[in-house]
């Protein structure tokens, strides 16, 4: 396995978990972690052995958003460095397989914006949401003003974005932007229990559901109606169909035995 500067990266059965590896800096997004990252997810991708991944920060905080120094590259007008932060969210759309954040203490800014494009958002309950750019004099990224007033809606969007102040799990989970919250003693257990959950399913039929979910957020109903029925006529009878299938009259067959 490759092994990156700025990123962990550990195995365990069929699940991958990537770790934002910055405490100093809370995790905060360098181009080279944005390159890391997207290294890590291309890898993956093409792992057969990899069903799920789970992204996480290290130290007491999942990211504090883009480094500043990215701010002052910009400045000076070197663009290559923050381009590839910029280009973040762009990889984790294109990541096929089933893609969690687990999410402890405080995600600022893109550590926000980029939640939306998981597949899965869990929480510990120590963490806050925090997405400061009209303090900085910016405006939200990564396609959020497309993503987070379909997630939680607009004028939650607002108060998130305009009010500029931190939002806690509890309440993050409440308004849609996170799945569930865990205590923060638990929390990786409990995501890594799910993911391993997960990458237990025919991994074919998981990649299609989350494709046409993805699809289904851009489109009208009629459209995703016949993108799930194309891909249904590839699926009945397939071997990975069929072997789920077997397995289920199976397992039924055995509890029937048992009573």
């Amino acid at each position: 396995m490759s092994s990156f500067e700025n990123l962990l990266v550990s195995d365990e059965a069929a699940v991958r978990t990537l770790t934002l590896n910055r405490p100093h800096k809370k995790n905060a997004v360098s181009p080279e972690l944005a390159t890391d990252l997207r290294d890590a997810l291309g890898a993956a991708a093409v792992d057969e052995a990899v069903r799920v991944v789970v992204i996480n920060g290290a130290g007491d905080s999942f990211c504090a958003g883009a480094d500043m120094g990215v701010f002052l590259a910009i400045g000076r007008g070197e663009l290559e460095g923050p381009k590839r932060v910029g280009t973040l969210h762009q990889h984790l759309c294109a990541f096929s397989k089933p893609l969690i954040a687990a999410v402890h203490g405080q995600a600022v800014g893109m550590g926000v914006t980029l939640l939306p494009h998981f597949d899965m958002v869990y929480a510990a309950d120590d963490a806050t949401f925090l997405t400061p750019f009209v303090r900085l004099g910016l405006v939200l990224e990564f396609g959020s003003s497309f993503t987070l007033p379909r997630l939680i809606g607009r004028q939650r969007t607002n108060e998130l974005i305009l009010g500029a102040r931190p939002l806690d799990a509890a309440t993050a989970a409440d308004w849609g932007l996170v799945n569930r919250v865990f205590p923060a003693e638990d929390m990786m257990g409990r995501v890594s229990t799910l993911a391993a959950e997960l990458a237990a399913l025919p991994p074919i039929a998981l990649a299609s559901c989350k494709r046409l979910i993805r699809q289904g957020e851009e489109s009208s109903l009629e459209a995703s109606i016949a993108r799930e029925d194309e891909t249904l006529e590839q699926f009945y009878g397939s071997p990975e169909n069929l072997r789920a299938v077997e397995a289920f009259l199976e397992s039924r067959r055995d509890r029937a035995e048992s009573t």
